[in-house]
């Protein structure tokens, strides 16, 4: 099984929230070795819990709301689980969008550039001209169980697409091989959200927004399904400790 390297940026983050999850007691001496990036490139093989992962599901929300009662939304929601030896996927995909009554740009207001920003790891843009504007961009990332990652997963709509326009405001969401991508426009505003696998692959949370009194935001929660270890695969791993401890013996 190959494991491709983990983004610098999401390892730090990561590491972060684990070390704030952790209670302040007294930790044993971290013992480290320091390894290059060119090997860790090529690690490949099995590892202990590998068979614990069964799962992944990504949700996304991006929304947009005028002055003038313009409000457009669009979200997404996709669970990937191991069903035997292949998996069961179910997905959900819904947009709304109303016209309100338009509205005019501020004079010599522009915002422009972010959609063409290609993104490794987790990228997060905004770029905002005019006043009493406001833009939030939010990614979490987390491990689950089943359970948790199951709810509500009954009402998903089967639905890989969705889009809906009303006058100026648009809204689409769409899951594409390995990635989704959510999009929302209105007069001087451009919302969007990217999430694409591979080797080139990364999350993007873009904002770009040449108005007055906008709300704006996107959300995406990445969660990684896991299962409990059973009791047999906690035996195995403890006699395969025990054994690799007696190489230290001496002969």
């Amino acid at each position: 099984m190959n494991r491709p390297s983990l983004p610098r940026a999401l390892f730090s983050a990561l590491l972060a929230a684990a070390a704030a999850a952790q209670p302040a007691v007294a930790l044993p001496p971290l013992r480290a070795d320091l390894v290059d990036e060119a090997t860790l490139a090529k690690i490949s093989g099995k590892y202990f819990g590998a068979q614990m992962l069964v799962g992944l599901r990504v949700d996304v929300v991006s929304s947009l709301n005028t002055p003038q009662q313009g409000a457009a939304m669009a979200s997404g929601s996709l669970l990937v689980q191991r069903d035997g030896a292949g998996f069961a996927v179910s997905v959900d995909a819904r947009s709304h969008a109303e016209a309100g009554s338009g509205g005019a740009l501020p004079t010599n207001s522009s915002a422009s550039g972010a959609d063409a920003v290609q993104v490794r790891g987790i990228g997060q843009i905004a770029q905002i001209a005019g006043d009493g504007n406001r833009l939030s961009n939010l990614t979490s990332i987390g491990f689950v169980d089943q359970a948790q990652a199951n709810t509500d997963a009954s009402g998903f709509n089967g639905q890989s697409r969705s889009a809906a326009s009303a006058g100026t405001m648009q809204a689409r969401v769409t899951f594409l091989d390995g990635g989704v991508q959510v999009g929302i426009e209105g007069p001087g505003a451009s919302i969007q959200q990217r999430l694409a696998a591979g080797a080139q692959g990364g999350i993007a949370q873009l904002g770009r927004i040449a108005g007055n009194g906008m709300d704006a935001g996107n959300r995406l929660q990445l969660q990684i399904v896991t299962a409990a270890m059973t009791p047999q695969l906690s035996r195995q791993l403890g006699l395969q400790q025990a054994l690799d401890s007696l190489r230290a013996l001496p002969r």
